[in-house]
């Protein structure tokens, strides 16, 4: 009978020590993971850098960017915007050409998207029930250009299409009935492309 009592209370002892430290493994990698804003905040922070791709061979820290209000390039802080449809607010850097886009995933912060020059500027849209992140051409001479991408919010592109005008031969410099319009892959008219431009950007 005693025994039976001390092997009773040996397993209890065992269940209650193993729940116990099931329970500090859970809450100790709580503590380690971060959700998606203290990730934004950790880059903002210097704490974290920012990786351009999953191989993590090229990353940003926060301080290595420029920062002074006279100079052209530098960044600042905007606002907080589910950029790539996944419920989680990616954050803005205003800055050249269009900034970028910082999305926390998978406990890191990862370059989304990033403006990169006069051909590549960057934007957003909303269109078709989603978030399209844009980049765009439009001050050059001879074409409107503009690429659109839509994330799956696993940093994969869910669908992606480019949307353009070209008027190379045009002395005005502006497209017109002739010019060559073109909406993923395919040739349409100028009323096609103007109402896209509508649909798309709200213009």
């Amino acid at each position: 009978m005693v025994m039976h009592e001390v092997k009773k209370m040996k397993k209890e002892c065992f269940t209650s020590i193993l729940l116990s430290g099931v329970l500090l493994l859970a809450t100790g990698c709580g503590r380690n993971s971060r959700e998606p804003e203290e990730l934004l905040d950790a880059f903002l922070a210097c704490e974290i850098p920012a990786f351009y791709d999953d191989s993590g061979e090229e990353s940003l820290r926060f301080d290595q960017l420029p920062v002074s209000e006279e100079d052209w390039y530098s960044y600042s802080v905007g606002e907080r915007i589910d950029l790539d449809n996944d419920g989680e607010n990616e954050l803005i850097l205003d800055g050249p050409y269009g900034g970028m886009y910082l999305d926390a995933r998978d406990g890191k912060v990862y370059v989304l998207a990033a403006g990169e020059g006069t051909a590549r500027v960057l934007s957003y849209t909303d269109y078709d029930d989603a978030t399209w992140i844009v980049h765009r051409d439009t001050s050059h001479m001879g074409r409107q250009t503009y690429w659109l991408t839509k994330y799956d919010g696993e940093g994969r592109i869910a669908d992606e299409f480019r949307l353009a005008a070209e008027y190379w031969d045009s002395p005005e410099s502006t497209y017109d009935e002739n010019s060559d319009f073109t909406y993923r892959d395919e040739k349409i008219s100028m009323e096609e492309y103007e109402a896209l431009l509508s649909e798309i950007f709200g213009r």
